[in-house]
C-alpha cells in the first residue's frame, strides 16, 4: 500500500492549524470588549438599586449598589452599569482594581429574569467577578447572584438576593 506523501501530511497540518486560528478568532470577536478604556459611565441612569443577600454574611464578590444606565456598550444589547463598591483587591500585590459593569434587560423572552448584570475587572482573563439574574417588581427586585469565574463548576452556588429602588447618586 502506498504511503501518503509528505506534502499531503503538511497540507493537513496547515489546514488544521488554520482552522483552529479562524475558529478562535471568530469566537473571540463575539465576546464583549472588556478592555476598552475609559469605561463609559451609565448615563443617564435608568434605575438604581440597593441589594443584599438572604444569608447573614455578605460575600466579598457582591456589591451593595447597582446603577443601570441607558447608554449601550459593546454593540450586542448590553448597556452601561456601575456597581458600588467598585474597587477590589488585585489578584497580586496590595493594589486595587476598578470594576466595570454591564447589564441587559431580557424583556418578555425570559419571564423569570428581567435583568442580567455582570461586573468584572477590565482586561482580566479569568471572567467576571460576579453575575446577577433578577426579576424587577416595581421598585424592588429579587433573584440570584453567583461569583464569577472562567471555570464552569458542576454545581453553581447561587446566592438568593433582594433589592429595592433607591435614589441614584449625583451625576448618574
Amino acid at each position: 500500500m502506498p504511503r501518503p506523501s509528505r506534502f499531503l501530511d503538511s497540507v493537513q497540518i496547515v489546514a488544521a492549524t488554520l482552522a483552529s486560528v479562524v475558529l478562535t478568532s471568530a469566537l473571540t470577536a463575539q465576546q464583549p470588549d472588556r478592555s476598552r478604556s475609559p469605561s463609559p459611565p451609565p448615563k443617564p441612569a435608568v434605575q438604581c438599586y440597593a441589594i443584599w443577600p438572604d444569608t447573614g454574611s455578605w460575600p466579598p464578590f457582591l456589591p451593595k449598589h447597582l446603577v443601570l444606565g441607558a447608554n449601550p456598550i459593546g454593540g450586542i444589547g448590553f448597556r452601561a452599569a456601575a456597581v458600588s463598591p467598585d474597587r477590589v483587591h488585585a489578584r497580586s500585590g496590595d493594589e486595587e482594581d476598578t470594576l466595570r459593569a454591564e447589564w441587559h434587560a431580557h424583556g418578555r423572552l425570559y419571564a423569570a429574569d428581567s435583568i442580567y448584570v455582570d461586573w468584572y475587572v477590565p482586561g482580566a482573563i479569568y471572567g467576571p467577578i460576579g453575575k446577577l439574574y433578577a426579576h424587577v417588581h416595581g421598585d424592588s427586585l429579587s433573584g440570584r447572584a453567583v461569583q464569577g469565574s472562567d471555570v464552569i463548576p458542576l454545581v453553581v452556588p447561587w446566592l438568593s438576593i433582594h433589592g429595592r429602588s433607591e435614589s441614584c447618586p449625583p451625576g448618574a
